[in-house]
């Protein structure tokens, strides 16, 4: 027995993570961790409740070895270390990495690591330690410097925007192929063509814009979305004709969907083969699904059971067959696989019913798509031609030498 600290309860005594971890369905490969709840910035669309607590070291060290067990056979693993903003807790970072790189080749596997940062604390220290352990960066950022700032202040209502600045070249230099994710509110609609120019001018060239807050959007919000998503399609379509490489999350997607021509059958890993741990230890779908509120969806503890009856209300082998919208004749079909889980769960009550906002602005996105893709086909562009149609044509030669 080892005594641990759990943060909701003080000193107890715990015993080691649980190996009886998944006895059926899906194997577990990937795992989120919060290790902290605490956060230098205050988002005003964040869904992580703030207070300042952070996951036990030990908790943390025995999340790893849960994920080693509950990946049964599997040889690669992912850790993904999220927050609050995780970097708040860099020095557990430090020791955790190696520890996890170490059990997992002793058990003839390979764990990789990566983390969600907020930009704001990312040092020369950090990138080093990230480019030392081949690290991954998914960093949130949300566009100019006033959508920045009005976004993403910090704690104490200050900007936020040269913080991000200061870390973005230190980024790209490292990961080049880093997205810039930027959560997009309604009033903020008008600004993504802005956005797009401020990103391309820090480096970036992989873009993600994606709405928050489905049910505050508004026909006129909505309306706004429409042109400048129509505007990015030609920015897309002149930067390829340029010869640059770039990938529009929402057109990258739909233009993917076009050239499969098949529904997809699993949304997300949510609940499947990815949990969150977090910072008591317990189990959740995905890093969306920890309140209190939400309680039965808890999926159990690292130190106790591993609740397969709750986990395979998600864990399906086809999950859009269970989606609740009308999606037969969508034109959004090919890539939009019935919105968030636990975003359907929040607005609607039902993880397989998506808001009728989030269905328009996929359908949005939709229209966007066939657009470029059609012109860019059309045109026989080099670079779209490469990265969407590169792997169709190997497999239609493989099929034919096979005839």
């Amino acid at each position: 027995m080892k005594t641990l600290i759990d943060a909701s309860s003080g000193p107890r005594e715990r015993r080691c993570p649980s190996l009886d971890t998944v006895s059926q369905g899906t194997l577990v490969t990937s795992i989120d961790i919060d290790l902290t709840v605490a956060c230098n910035l205050r988002c005003v669309y964040c869904f992580k409740e703030k207070w300042n607590e952070h996951m036990p070291e030990r908790v943390a060290f025995d999340a790893l070895v849960w994920l080693l067990h509950a990946s049964g056979p599997v040889k690669k693993v992912h850790v993904n270390f999220m927050g609050g903003e995780p970097l708040v807790r860099f020095s557990l970072i430090k020791k955790r990495v190696p520890f996890g790189r170490r059990r997992a080749w002793q058990m003839g596997k390979n764990m990789t690591f990566g983390a969600t940062v907020n930009g704001t604390l990312v040092t020369d220290e950090v990138v080093d330690f990230w480019r030392q352990w081949g690290m991954g960066f998914h960093t949130s950022i949300d566009g100019i410097p006033e959508v920045q700032d009005r976004n993403r202040p910090t704690v104490s209502g200050g900007k936020s925007s040269h913080l991000v600045e200061q870390a973005v070249p230190k980024i790209l230099a490292y990961a080049p192929h880093t997205t810039a994710r930027s959560t997009v509110v309604p009033d903020g609609a008008g600004t993504l063509i802005k956005n797009f120019h401020y990103f391309r001018s820090l480096g970036y060239w992989k873009i993600a814009f994606v709405a928050g807050e489905t049910s505050k959007w508004d026909s006129r919000s909505l309306a706004i979305l429409e042109n400048q998503c129509e505007e990015l399609g030609n920015l897309f379509i002149e930067e390829l004709r340029k010869g640059n490489q770039l990938e529009l999350k929402g057109i990258e997607e739909g233009i993917k969907g076009i050239v499969k021509k098949e529904r997809a059958k699993i949304s997300c890993g949510a609940g499947r083969g990815m949990v969150l741990i977090d910072i008591h230890g317990n189990i959740w779908p995905c890093h969306r699904w920890n309140k209190a509120a939400e309680g039965h969806w808890r999926i159990g503890n690292i130190y106790e059971n591993f609740d397969s009856s709750v986990r395979a209300q998600l864990d399906s082998r086809n999950q859009t067959e269970k989606v609740k919208n009308d999606c037969q004749d969508c034109i959004a079909r090919f890539f939009c696989f019935g919105g968030c889980p636990a975003e359907n769960l929040e607005e609607m009550g039902d993880v397989f019913l998506m808001h009728p906002n989030g269905c328009r602005i996929a359908r949005i996105w939709a229209k966007v798509a066939q657009r470029v893709h059609d012109v860019l086909y059309a045109e026989k562009n080099p670079l779209f031609m490469k990265h969407f149609y590169g792997e169709t044509e190997k497999k239609d030669m493989q099929n034919r030498k096979e005839k």
